[in-house]
């Protein structure tokens, strides 16, 4: 019945049969084997609201997806009637080159976006995983970044305007298009992480920039984990000013089995002098440390390291997948401690750590012998060890059997009230994504 008044809301004409989902649809937009009921590609933002309106009244539980990379991130879902899928709402609605800012439908990929802006020598300054499937409305919802988070920050700051279908299917707007907008409540920072557990993003305003002229990396290769993070937080406290730190315990171009040291990977981009100077002054400073330098690369490979240092966080086999987040001067010490105590859980351990934000990606890998059990207490030990840190760990990808038995967000802290108070208020219902995000949201 619920089924057939969905169909009955979305299929305005004989034309529109086509945004109904197959079944292998409801495959690829499974949540850890969870397969929706159907699947709906809207082509409109009126045909979003309608889908809502629907769904609200039949209390049937919505989760907004784009294509589907991301979304072993997150709870299981509680309820899972509709994959609402925003991929055929790609259309750039206005981009102004003069202006540096564009407006989008939150189904356009980040890939195709970047690829219109760089005709004209710009970019939106943000590099998540898998561009190429990352939708700017999953992108926006998740919060989604890479390595050039340090010297560009995330999404957040670029977004200058939204619009949101809520889940009563209101359309409502927030900012504008323009860099300076109007004071008050900045609603699109509100959905901002959101999770998709407030409303539907359909839309998208931000501010871009000149691409950079010229962009330079060096891979330094240390024995540890400590000298290599002493070499990262003195870089952050000079005047120079890296477009990325990244830290990782095997090699980002072969990940060898094995491999025991740490490389440093920093990044400059700016206009060539700038990029020749930082560069130069990194060499000065591990001269005057008396500490080596390895690069080693053949011609080519900057662009294959950069591609894996953007999707470590989501490629490669695991068993167990977090994402650790600390204070820069904590990197070391867990990186350290955590490779230590795998070994007693028959595991391997890949660190990839955004050097200057704390965040630390660890991908976990099982051994023959390995008992799959131990894995819920290795989730437990590693958030006593990021709390005695002053940190905190999300679980990204666990086995949909031990998800069942994991909070994967973990401790919410005490802005948790608001939170549930602003979803009961947004969403009263509960329809919108319902327990996918933090505290069972």
């Amino acid at each position: 019945m619920a089924e057939s008044l969905i169909s009955e809301s979305l299929l305005l004409d004989p034309a529109s049969a086509d945004l109904q989902g197959s079944v292998d649809d409801r495959r690829r937009f499974a949540i850890d084997g969870r397969e929706p009921r159907k699947v709906i590609f809207p082509e409109s933002i009126a045909q979003v609201s309608e889908v809502l309106r629907a769904a609200g009244e039949q209390s049937l539980a919505v989760v907004p997806v784009g294509h589907g990379a991301f979304l072993h991130i997150g709870g299981i879902p509680r309820r899972y009637d509709l994959a609402l899928s925003l991929q055929r709402l790609d259309r750039i609605v206005d981009y102004q080159p003069t202006d540096m800012t564009v407006t989008v439908e939150a189904g356009i990929t980040l890939a195709r976006l970047q690829e219109v802006l760089g005709a004209n020598g710009q970019w939106l300054p943000i590099d998540p995983p898998l561009p190429e499937q990352a939708t700017l409305g999953g992108i926006i919802a998740a919060n989604l970044s890479g390595p050039t988070r340090l010297s560009q920050g995330t999404i957040r700051d670029f977004l200058i305007g939204l619009k949101v279908v809520q889940a009563n299917g209101t359309v409502i707007k927030g900012g504008g298009r323009v860099v300076k907008n109007v004071a008050g409540y900045d609603l699109p920072k509100l959905y901002c992480s959101s999770f998709g557990t407030l409303g539907v993003i359909v839309e998208a305003t931000f501010k871009v920039r000149p691409r950079p002229e010229a962009q330079a990396v060096l891979s330094l290769t240390f024995p540890a984990a400590e000298p290599a993070m002493e070499l990262a937080l003195r870089l952050l406290g000079s005047e120079l000013q890296p477009f990325f730190l990244e830290l990782a315990n095997f090699d980002p171009l072969a990940e060898k089995n094995g491999d025991t040291a740490y490389r440093l990977i920093v990044g400059f981009a700016g206009i060539a002098e700038e990029v020749a100077y930082q560069r130069a002054r990194v060499r000065d400073e591990l001269r005057e440390n008396k500490e080596s330098i390895c690069e080693g690369w053949q011609e080519g490979d900057e662009q294959a390291l950069l591609q894996t240092l953007r999707n470590f966080p989501v490629a490669g086999e695991t068993v167990l997948r977090c994402k650790t987040s600390l204070l820069p001067t904590q990197v070391a010490t867990f990186c350290k401690d955590v490779q230590e105590e795998v070994g007693l859980y028959s595991l391997s351990v890949r660190h990839l750590a955004r050097a200057g934000n704390g965040i630390v990606y660890s991908r976990f890998l099982r051994s023959p012998e390995d008992s799959p059990e131990k894995l819920l207490s290795l989730v437990n030990w590693l958030r006593i060890l990021a709390k005695k840190l002053d940190g905190y760990v999300v679980v990204e990808a666990i086995d949909p059997v031990f998800k069942e038995r994991v909070d994967v967000w973990g401790h919410v802290g005490g802005a948790f009230p608001l939170m549930k108070r602003l979803k009961e208020t947004l969403d009263p219902q509960g329809i919108l994504n319902p327990g996918r995000f933090a505290g069972g949201i």
